[in-house]
């Protein structure tokens, strides 16, 4: 018996094919590290629209504040509204932040020697994401820290943003302090994150449903978001 498989294809309005763009722009942009233009998300995205198209809507998100050009020639980079629109269509989804959370939960059950010293979780969260892990335990008034050298990385390429950097890294203690984690998680993305005065990091927050303990990552903007979410989220439940 033969089987026939049709094609079909389903013509996108023009908001859902915005909407689509943007998120594989968010997506591209993450992998990539560079402005993306609209014949690679033609190419390489499997798009079937043209370059002009895409380019047309492009305009359109600029408009709206979604992406943002260095210069005339050059692709689109995503603006802090296009990045919290990508993370909370991903928290809407879940589908791959549960996952990630399931597979960290598992993996976590097995090291307790780490989840009973507070010194060796945050190093391993740190090296697990390839950011800053943090912790706040407001009993003691203490904040442990460990991986400077995933935030001065990403300096490389710009070091005149080092002094600022380093005075935001002096002052962290204070502002996690502060910190109220009244959505959980806490995602402070760019200009919304009082933890660097930088706008290329974000930071992810959870306070542990065991205690008051306020845990989290500060790192590129750039971060496997759904990864990391999951990671917090599998702590939460285990601290």
């Amino acid at each position: 018996m033969s089987i026939i498989i049709i094609m079909v294809k389903i013509k996108l309005t023009s908001k859902d094919r915005q909407q689509w763009i943007l998120k594989k722009v968010v997506k591209s942009y993450i992998q990539k590290g560079e402005p993306i233009a609209s014949q690679f998300l033609v190419v390489h995205c499997n798009f079937d629209v043209s370059p002009a198209t895409v380019r047309h809507d492009f305009q359109e998100l600029a408009e709206e504040g979604y992406l943002y050009k260095f210069h005339i020639s050059s692709g689109r980079i995503p603006t802090d509204k296009a990045w919290k629109y990508f993370v909370d269509l991903m928290l809407t989804e879940q589908n791959t932040v549960e996952q990630w959370r399931e597979r960290w939960g598992r993996l976590l059950r097995h090291k307790t020697s780490v989840m009973t010293d507070w010194d060796r979780l945050v190093s391993f969260i740190s090296e697990e994401s390839r950011a800053l892990g943090f912790c706040y335990l407001p009993d003691d008034n203490e904040v442990k820290k460990a991986g400077l050298k995933y935030v001065f990385h990403d300096l490389m390429e710009d070091p005149y943003l080092i002094p600022q950097i380093a005075e935001s890294l002096d002052n962290l203690d204070d502002q996690l302090r502060k910190i109220r984690i009244e959505e959980d998680p806490l995602i402070l993305i760019g200009h919304d994150n009082p933890l660097m005065e930088y706008d290329g990091f974000s930071a992810l927050l959870t306070k542990g449903r065991h205690s008051n303990n306020i845990f989290g990552l500060l790192g590129n903007k750039r971060m496997p978001y759904d990864k990391n979410i999951g990671l917090l989220g599998a702590l939460k439940e285990l601290v």
